[in-house]
């Protein structure tokens, strides 16, 4: 019997989990870090915790223990916020989510290996954003407008809309936040040009069910069904060819149904986007949750614009930057803007009659 060379068993690496992975890679984790967050200086039994997350005690305690682990809880009797640790973590995940981008003068920045010429690129209509992505924004990507309250997300959001169904696009808005006669309301004051054609705003109503209230569009969906949700998409892109997908807010969904669920519903999201080549905006609140939820949705979508409210001598200063923007160039410096007579945002030494 002649014998063969001795079988060498060949191993695939495995893809290095990111800090941020880790940290939500469940709901209950991601609650609890949620609670932490808010309540930084507040230390709790495992049974209090659980009941206040409204989570398995079971489970609560093996995600307190790998929070632990990584150092972000302090285990004595009680379970308490490590505050410096999270600091540390939350450089770390900022430190990551810099990794593989090109810095190039001026802050000009664009993703190694991508010629940014071949991209299709249209521009948004809004002033301050147009001066910060010269080239325009990419036909087919998801952005996040990350912003604090007050910031005029809501105008920009309103903006966009409206602009593409001005041009007879039809544009899907999931909406989580508000009635949709509202938001049609809020979309018809920035639209500038005749008449508009309502039917190509189609609504996924996710909010009336919330508020017990009998929704008048087609699709009312409950906002917990993320499946239902995902369905009512597809059936309308089934039927349109979709410019624009809107979600509003991805606070509520990860507030309904968790951090991880709400992160895995963006990335199917995301992914759909690409399939259809069309555009879709998600806003979120900068500061309702933990780093590490914040980033993880970064780290998922194509852009990342930012809006910021700050106080100063002069009283409430407003400011945009482009945080992340893949296939176009951008400058991630903050530019000041204001919001005029007609809810649009303008650069802040811009005046108009």
């Amino acid at each position: 019997m002649r014998l063969g060379a001795p079988q060498v068993e060949r191993t695939i690496p495995k893809r290095p989990v990111k800090l941020f992975e880790r940290l939500l890679d469940s709901d209950v984790k991601a609650d609890l870090l949620t609670f932490f967050h808010n309540n930084a200086n507040l230390s709790e039994t495992p049974e209090a915790l659980a009941r206040k997350v409204g989570r398995n005690q079971v489970e609560v305690q093996r995600e307190l223990e790998d929070l632990v682990e990584l150092g972000i809880l302090k285990k004595v009797e009680v379970y308490s916020f490590g505050m410096d640790r999270d600091k540390e973590i939350q450089d770390a995940i900022s430190k990551q989510l810099a990794l593989g981008e090109i810095v190039g003068p001026e802050g000009v920045v664009g993703p190694p290996g991508t010629n940014i010429r071949q991209v299709p690129k249209t521009r948004s209509g809004v002033e301050v954003v147009d001066k910060l992505l010269p080239d325009g924004v990419p036909s087919t990507c998801t952005i996040v407008l990350l912003s604090d309250p007050g910031a005029g997300d809501e105008n920009l959001l309103a903006h966009m809309v409206g602009r593409q169904i001005q041009s007879g696009k039809t544009v899907v808005y999931i909406t989580l936040d508000n009635f949709p006669p509202n938001i049609r309301q809020t979309v018809n004051a920035h639209v500038t040009q005749g008449s508009v054609d309502w039917s190509s705003l189609v609504f996924v109503d996710c909010y009336s069910k919330t508020v017990g209230v009998e929704s008048e569009e087609p699709n009312a969906v409950d906002p917990e069904n993320l499946s239902a949700i995902s369905i009512a998409i597809s059936d309308v892109m089934s039927r349109s060819e979709v410019s624009l997908i809107v979600l509003d807010s991805f606070n509520t969904l990860i507030r309904k149904r968790g951090g991880h669920s709400a992160i895995e519903f963006l990335r199917v999201l995301v992914a759909r986007t690409r399939q259809a080549k069309c555009l879709c905006l998600v806003t979120m609140n900068r500061k309702a949750f933990h780093p590490a939820i914040v980033a993880s949705a970064q780290d998922i979508v194509d852009g990342v614009i930012e809006l910021k409210v700050d106080e100063d001598e002069k009283g409430i200063a407003l400011s945009l930057r482009i945080l992340k923007m893949v296939g176009t160039k951008h400058s991630t410096a903050w530019e000041r803007y204001k919001i005029d007579d007609d809810g649009e945002l303008v650069s802040a030494n811009t005046d108009r009659p």
